[in-house]
């Protein structure tokens, strides 16, 4: 998606929907965006407080006005992250957790929780392009930097 120079409200909607909609067919629901949103949001809540701040700050710089709004909301300033998972099961307990505070907590979901993840990381490539995603994947720990490895 391309960065607008206006600061028009439809056209920020109109994209968000239009990731939301690529998304959501990616993650095998196209008919489900408002779910979709809810498993992005709590992906993305689950990476932002794992990585340091301006790493933060660098991945959500291209991203949608709406889709930067979702991502800070809530957000509460560490110079330490907060969350301090070290395995790929940790970061799915952190997603599926987040997913059913966000109130989605019983969808059946067509692909596990790991392939969500990496779904939703890899459609950041509409906003950003794959070194940037490189980079994010290196402040992973080591065993979710190994799965994300070739794969994002």
């Amino acid at each position: 998606m391309m960065a607008t120079k206006d600061l028009n409200f439809e056209t920020f909607s109109q994209d968000a929907h239009e990731y939301m909609n690529y998304l959501a067919q990616e993650l095998g629901h196209p008919q489900e965006k408002s779910r979709v949103l809810k498993i992005w949001r709590a992906v993305m809540h689950t990476l932002r407080d794992r990585i340091h701040l301006g790493e933060s700050l660098q991945l959500i710089d291209p991203l949608n006005a709406i889709l930067k709004g979702i991502y800070v909301e809530n957000w509460k300033f560490s110079e330490k992250p907060p969350l301090e998972y070290d395995t790929l099961e940790e970061m799915k307990d952190e997603v599926k957790k987040l997913q059913k505070f966000y109130g989605e907590d019983d969808f059946p979901w067509k692909k596990p929780t790991e392939e969500i993840i990496l779904i939703t990381l890899n459609s950041l490539q509409k906003f950003m392009d794959k070194s940037q995603l490189e980079h994010i994947r290196g402040q992973m720990p080591k065993e979710i930097k190994t799965f994300l490895e070739g794969k994002i």
